[in-house]
């Protein structure tokens, strides 16, 4: 017989994320086992993505075109900034929320807040904990977005090589 020593549950402030948190602080204090809480966050900052300048050259926000801005200062977009405090608010408090059901139900665990495509971010963080149970909350996309992108518990179901529990 499996045992699950150590279980990752994938969160997020959805019902559906709550219910996955729900069902494995259950069974974490049901069969002893150590318990690690993952939200992914799909950071998009903008110095990430490539945008086009007035030069028509492709060049990260976060950089710019000495060749062309010589005798222009380099001012910092205020808006960077706002972005970046709003996504750490956003951050600390889902945390914060995460931490509160384990504390409520006396539970220790841990909650990491990571950036990347869901999915793989879970199962990588999956493996490197060396967890023996995932598990997820099933997200009901609409038909075509479904057919699309499917769900992230159905990309951690196939891509895992440990069982995975679709929370409902």
């Amino acid at each position: 017989m499996k045992t699950f020593e150590r279980i990752v549950v994938a969160y997020n402030s959805s019902e559906d994320g709550k219910e996955a948190l729900e069902l494995g602080i259950q069974l974490s204090k049901q069969l002893n086992s150590d318990l690690s809480v993952v939200h992914i966050q799909k950071k998009a900052l903008l110095d990430d993505v490539p945008v086009s300048n007035n030069f028509g050259s492709m060049i990260p926000n976060n950089s710019y075109d000495a060749e062309n801005t010589r005798h222009f200062p380099v001012i910092p977009d205020p808006g960077e900034h706002s972005e970046i405090q709003e996504y750490d608010k956003a951050t600390m408090a889902l945390q914060s929320e995460a931490k509160r059901m384990l504390d409520h139900h006396h539970v220790d665990g841990e909650v990491t807040i990571l950036d990347g495509d869901p999915a793989d971010v879970i199962v990588s963080f999956a493996r490197e904990n060396n967890a023996n149970l995932i598990v997820v909350g099933s997200r009901d996309h609409s038909g075509l977005k479904r057919l699309l992108f499917g769900s992230v518990s159905e990309k951690v179901s196939q891509q895992s090589n440990i069982p995975v529990l679709i929370a409902k």
